[in-house]
């Protein structure tokens, strides 16, 4: 038995639809595989598939959602090893999760985050893993603002802002293997770490607070 079947044995109707619908995004080009095809592809007949996933956009949110979950468990992982007092080392180890998580679920992030019939931000099952994020995210900076890591009137909306979009761009620059081109005798991933702890580290100096007296 393959791999394959070995894995796909191990999972139920709802997760072997899931694996299915990911390998024929990754390996037949299909953005969209529907559910007769996946149906098809594992073997079981359509009516199955059709009392777990009512339509053709319930496979694909279930497949997003999948993965945003693990995104979810990654950023905890990585947070939760890091000294709680030091909410800056832990934004950067979050950035981190962010992009290894992209790195090793390419067709996810690409159909999280580009594909043109699914919106997640408006899709409240999904969009509820992102705010998630953000609101991590916000916890961090005002406790690092607290700790006088950060000035009081410091935007943390702004900064939020800014580092999402940095880490999707580096993100995205993993997953299409773009990395290379910048430091091409780099693992990209380690390229890619290197790139964020160099932007946290500029607007955590930024935004640190000045000593009493220094000008």
């Amino acid at each position: 038995m393959s791999k394959h079947d070995d894995i796909m044995k191990g999972l139920g109707l709802h997760g072997q639809a899931v694996v299915a619908t990911i390998e024929m995004m990754a390996d037949l080009g299909r953005c969209d595989p529907d559910l007769d095809h996946v149906a098809r592809r594992i073997g079981r007949p359509v009516r199955d598939l059709s009392r777990i996933f009512p339509d053709d956009q319930s496979l694909l949110i279930a497949v997003a959602e999948q993965a945003l979950v693990r995104l979810m468990d990654s950023c905890t992982k990585a947070t939760v090893r890091i000294d709680p007092d030091d909410s800056v080392a832990q934004f950067l180890a979050l950035g981190n999760a962010y992009v290894r998580w992209a790195a090793d679920h390419r067709m996810q992030f690409r159909l999280i985050s580009s594909h043109p019939s699914l919106d997640v931000m408006q899709i409240p099952q999904l969009r509820r893993y992102l705010d998630s994020v953000v609101d991590l995210m916000t916890r961090m900076l005002e406790r690092a603002r607290d700790a006088g890591r950060l000035r009081d009137d410091e935007d943390i909306g702004m900064i939020v802002l800014s580092s999402r979009t940095f880490a999707y761009g580096l993100a995205s620059m993993v997953v299409d293997g773009r990395m290379e081109s910048w430091f091409p005798s780099r693992n990209p991933i380690e390229a890619a770490e290197l790139a964020m702890a160099d932007f946290v580290k500029r607007f955590a100096r930024a935004a640190t607070k000045c000593p009493r007296g220094a000008r």
